[in-house]
């Protein structure tokens, strides 16, 4: 299965420490790399993709309005 890395928004330290535990727990590769605001960290994960597109979400779509 192909994989790629997913980075998250820039977090605040709990935060990124956070994110790093619960990826370790799952056998996940990360990285933490501090961000453009010295303030802030970006959290990098090496994920799995799918093999198909999502599905669309038609939870607010009614038959007659298609």
């Amino acid at each position: 299965m192909r994989q790629t890395w997913f980075t998250h928004d820039p977090v605040d330290t709990d935060t990124a420490n956070e994110l790093l535990s619960r990826y370790a727990a799952r056998n996940i590769q990360t990285q933490k790399t501090l961000a453009t605001d010295p303030r802030l960290w970006l959290v990098s994960a090496l994920l799995p993709e799918g093999n198909r597109e999502p599905r669309r979400d038609t939870t607010y779509e009614h038959k007659c309005w298609v």
